[in-house]
């Protein structure tokens, strides 16, 4: 996820430079700053699951007693869980067309493949980060004791705990 980040930073930046400076733009650098980014926003969406750092509305889940309120997480964890599987069924499905239509990309020359097989990729990782955080669940319901997790807040790491946030906030 940083790799593709960087190198579209990177990309980008030569882009501006090339094109303002020497007035002599790279052709392929748009188009492969796009294909980073596709990768760095699936990659980096995966992580953010396993972390719990997905935006959420908690408004619904915090009016009812804390017993539902696991059950309303798992049941969200399933929801999500069922969505990514159909996102890696039906992207992969389009990946191997695209494969076996040998499309390739404007400017690369580049198989359109690696550009189409980082969504089901991403969605098959995001969804065993849930399947990680609904045991997870599970585990904490069953033992009454949540683990402790760090979380991360505006996607710095701070090194936070869960409980020390809910505690603060009583």
């Amino acid at each position: 996820m940083i790799l593709f980040f960087t190198l579209m930073v990177i990309l980008i930046f030569l882009q501006i430079i090339y094109r303002y400076v020497l007035v002599r733009p790279i052709p392929w650098a748009e188009e492969a700053a796009r294909y980073c980014f596709i990768w760095a926003t699936f990659l980096g969406a995966s992580v953010a699951t396993k972390t719990k750092g997905h935006t959420s509305v908690e408004l619904i889940i915090n009016l009812v007693p804390e017993k539902f309120q696991r059950v309303l997480n798992l049941l969200g964890y399933t929801i999500s869980i069922i969505f990514l599987w159909f996102i890696v069924k039906y992207g992969y499905s389009v990946s191997r067309s695209i494969l076996t239509m040998k499309q390739t990309s404007p400017a690369l020359q580049m198989p359109m493949f690696y550009a189409y097989i980082g969504i089901p990729l991403g969605a098959a990782a995001m969804a065993l980060n849930y399947l990680y955080v609904f045991l997870e669940e599970i585990e904490n319901y069953k033992s009454n004791y949540p683990k402790k997790r760090e979380i991360s807040i505006g996607g710095v790491e701070e090194g936070l705990q869960k409980e020390d946030l809910l505690r603060e906030e009583k």
